[in-house]
């Protein structure tokens, strides 16, 4: 990660895509290989070089797509979502706890067996949202920034109040449907999506 963390932040989560998405400059270049091996045995004139730039290219490839899939994550700390990209030029999206409003989790059935998904993060700022396509673990960073985002408005209500524990609670009531703590006054559960 490249970001630098703030005085007193502590780091939860580190998310990047899965490995899946260097499944396609993988493939080919160990196919490119098994053609440069069997153009060594073929011994044309004209087969070998070709098949060695071919496999030159395609592993310049796959090191670029590696470069770019570790370059590329998503920071979970204790009071903001970090969204790093880029390989030569860098470019970091912040989205604070307290400016999140909804994070929500999409499985394909494919996905739910490699465990891997779309991680939307909506928030109040301008930019709106955050998406992480292909997330390894999708339910884990999501639950992560629900978790977090908990803890500090607690923490953030304890600091403008001064109050903490039950008494602090008393603006919150519990889901009927999905049973999480949502707000008092919520004509829906941020969670679930339902009507209470």
């Amino acid at each position: 990660m490249r970001t630098n963390l703030r005085a007193g932040e502590e780091l939860a989560l580190v998310a990047r895509r899965h490995w899946l998405v260097m499944g396609w400059p993988l493939a080919i270049s160990l196919f490119l290989q098994g053609c440069f091996v069997a153009a060594w045995f073929v011994q044309r004139p004209w087969l070998l070089p070709a098949a060695a730039v071919l496999l030159g290219i395609s592993t310049l490839w796959l090191i670029w797509r590696w470069a770019d899939w570790r370059c590329d994550l998503w920071a979970v700390t204790s009071q903001r979502v970090i969204d790093e990209q880029g390989v030569l030029a860098v470019r970091v999206v912040d989205s604070p706890l307290d400016t999140i409003h909804n994070v929500t989790c999409t499985q394909t059935l494919l996905g739910r067996v490699m465990n891997y998904g779309t991680v939307k993060v909506q928030t109040a700022a301008e930019q709106g949202s955050t998406t992480i396509p292909h997330a390894a673990g999708p339910a884990d960073v999501r639950e992560s920034i629900l978790e977090l985002k908990e803890r500090y408005r607690q923490g953030l209500q304890y600091r403008v109040t001064g109050v903490t524990g039950p008494a602090a609670a008393d603006d919150t009531k519990e889901c009927p449907f999905c049973a999480e703590t949502i707000k008092t006054r919520a004509t829906v559960c941020r969670f679930c999506g339902r009507s209470v």
